[in-house]
């Protein structure tokens, strides 16, 4: 079974970071700089669980998890941030997503997380794989 994972963050050291530790864990890693990059990733690929950073040139990552859930209701959405005074709870959980971390991230809560996603995302399809 594939599991892959969508990283949108502008700092390549996050996305190097995700990349090397996800990897290395078994998972596929599909990575994004900003939210157009995002949409056309994930209008071409079958991507589920998804870390966007809420503070990304252009368009944040508010507006990308509302456009993200017009067409993938059942991702699981979560939200990255180093700049958590300026993004409240309430928005994140309005704009779509299902949970939120605060930079510096820890990787065993990242983890848990992702873990986590799979096994809902399975449980979801009545135990069936996820499609590749």
């Amino acid at each position: 079974m594939n599991h892959r994972i969508l990283v949108v963050d502008d700092d390549v050291s996050v996305r190097d970071l995700f990349q090397t530790a996800f990897t290395d864990a078994g998972y596929e890693v599909v990575l994004a700089e900003g939210g157009e990059e995002a949409l056309d990733i994930l209008r071409k690929q079958d991507i589920q669980v998804i870390f966007l950073d809420l503070k990304l040139f252009g368009m944040n990552g508010i507006e990308l998890c509302r456009q993200i859930r017009t067409f993938k209701p059942v991702s699981l959405i979560y939200a990255m941030t180093g700049w958590s005074a300026l993004y409240e709870i309430e928005e994140c959980r309005e704009a779509g997503f299902d949970d939120f971390f605060t930079k510096p991230i820890s990787l065993e809560i990242i983890f848990k997380a992702v873990g986590d996603a799979f096994e809902k995302l399975n449980r979801w399809r009545g135990g069936k794989p996820l499609p590749l």
